[in-house]
């Protein structure tokens, strides 16, 4: 058994695909084929996509070719296992019966390689953030999924997406590094605390700022992402580290 594995988060794939868009995925589909070559895990930390929700039998069809490139890794015998975001929460029978991922709504732990996982996106952990949590508990309580699949129709939907994508997009883009950094740091407790559990690592998403920090021998990891960064977490069956995926025709920021 191979215990290699890749971690990536917040690749945003977007509805509208434009010529950045082609290429920030002709660039994950390179890293997916080096997967696929040294027959390693893949972890998926959420916001794979900038919108995600399945309507009965009907999937977006700007994303077929991210469910081919999928499938074809796992008919390969790469192992994919997706846990979702605040993007793509809504996953549903789609991804694990027609492509083969194992799909995670919630944490957890996992062993892998001798070693201990705990694997989330990571939204919602701000204590003083809320507003997002109360909007977390209402967006993700079943009642309101049944409603948006049944009432919005799929046009609607991913208009409202794709509005609410940009706005998000844009308060990145403002933030600071130190507040990014500052959002990161206070996930550190909570990493102590897995860590004195027996956890020997701890991986996020969402903040969108690579992060490595090591606690004696335990390590905390936020990934980055796959838009300014093109980061990425892997583990060598030994070592966790932080990498970049070197693009060619795309504006890629250096790791803090």
């Amino acid at each position: 058994m191979n215990d290699t594995a890749y971690f990536i988060s917040d690749v945003h794939l977007r509805i509208q695909v434009d010529d950045i868009e082609r290429e920030r995925r002709r660039e994950l589909f390179l890293l997916m084929d080096q997967i696929k070559q040294e027959q390693a895990t893949l972890f998926i930390i959420g916001d794979w996509f900038d919108f995600y929700f399945e309507y009965g039998y009907v999937v977006t069809r700007s994303y077929h070719d991210v469910y081919a490139k999928m499938r074809e890794l796992v008919e390969a015998g790469v192992k994919i296992h997706y846990f979702g975001g605040n993007h793509d929460y809504w996953l549903g029978d789609f991804m694990s019966h027609s492509i083969g991922v194992n799909i995670y709504k919630q944490e957890e732990i996992i062993e892998f390689g001798g070693k201990k996982f705990y694997l989330l996106h990571g939204d919602g952990l701000d204590p003083e953030d809320v507003n997002y949590r109360r909007l977390q508990s209402v967006i993700r309580h079943p009642f309101f999924i049944w409603a948006f699949r049944w009432i919005i129709h799929p046009n609607i939907g991913h208009w409202v997406a794709k509005w609410l994508s940009q706005r998000s997009r844009k308060k990145y883009r403002q933030e600071s590094h130190t507040h990014l950094l500052n959002l990161v740091r206070k996930n550190y407790s909570l990493a102590e605390d897995k860590f004195a559990e027996g956890v020997d690592f701890m991986i996020t998403g969402h903040i969108h700022y690579p992060k490595l920090k090591t606690f004696e021998d335990k390590i905390f990891l936020t990934i980055g992402d796959f838009i300014n960064y093109f980061s990425y977490g892997y583990f060598d069956g030994v070592n966790l580290s932080l990498k970049q995926w070197p693009v060619k025709q795309l504006e890629q920021r250096e790791l803090p």
